[in-house]
């Protein structure tokens, strides 16, 4: 039996591996798609697709000198969400950017793990806005980072504000908007705890977090 078991682990870590090099298209590999039948929930599907149209309807639209103006922008952008001569170049990025290679992360750091990384990282002027505005900060899907800068693991994620009040998220708290919508939650060793540091990795923008928190 316990041969059977080594023989089974064997196969199963070799068909992951080869996984990892199979392309099932341009931009995902056998593994990724593998990741998502087993993690994703329907909101995850809806983002998926929808990120996927995007990228059909606007694979051609710019040219590769707009899009090396804006290069080092790595923040995720709603598309929905800004003028139209802006959206070709947003849907530009997003296709260069291969997002199928991103490897969702296993343990990411929970809401609270991402406020109190994110509180460290403001030097405590986020606390101010938690407390007096009703804000709290909401973690979305995490991406393995390989950008560990001698870390135990780094992932990349999208974070929104949380208004308790209005039970629905907001575009920023009251007065200094000091907060951007992305970062590198990371830790220093196993076990130990997250903390932030700014996005290093573009990553998708997160419409199944916004529509979770949204009224």
């Amino acid at each position: 039996m316990k041969r059977v078991l080594v023989i089974l682990s064997i196969l199963l870590v070799s068909f992951l591996i080869a996984a990892f090099f199979i392309k099932v298209n341009k931009r995902e590999t056998l593994l990724y798609k593998i990741q998502q039948w087993v993690t994703y929930d329907t909101a995850d599907w809806e983002n998926y697709e929808h990120n996927k149209q995007l990228l059909a309807a606007g694979a051609t639209e710019v040219t590769t000198t707009e899009v090396a103006a804006v290069e080092d922008d790595l923040y995720p952008v709603d598309t929905n969400r800004i003028s139209p001569e802006f959206r070709a170049l947003e849907i530009e990025k997003i296709r260069k950017s291969d997002f199928g290679q991103l490897v969702i992360a296993k343990l990411p750091p929970d809401h609270e793990d991402a406020q109190i990384a994110l509180i460290h990282l403001t030097d405590r002027k986020l606390t101010d806005v938690i407390i007096n505005q009703k804000i709290n900060i909401k973690v979305g899907t995490c991406f393995e980072n390989p950008k560990t800068a001698g870390n135990y693991r780094c992932v990349s994620c999208m974070i929104l504000l949380y208004n308790r009040a209005k039970k629905s998220w907001v575009e920023a708290p009251n007065g200094e908007n000091f907060l951007k919508n992305a970062y590198d939650f990371y830790q220093v060793f196993e076990g130990d705890i997250w903390q932030a540091r700014d996005l290093s990795m573009r990553i998708p923008y997160d419409y199944a977090l916004v529509e979770k928190y949204s009224k």
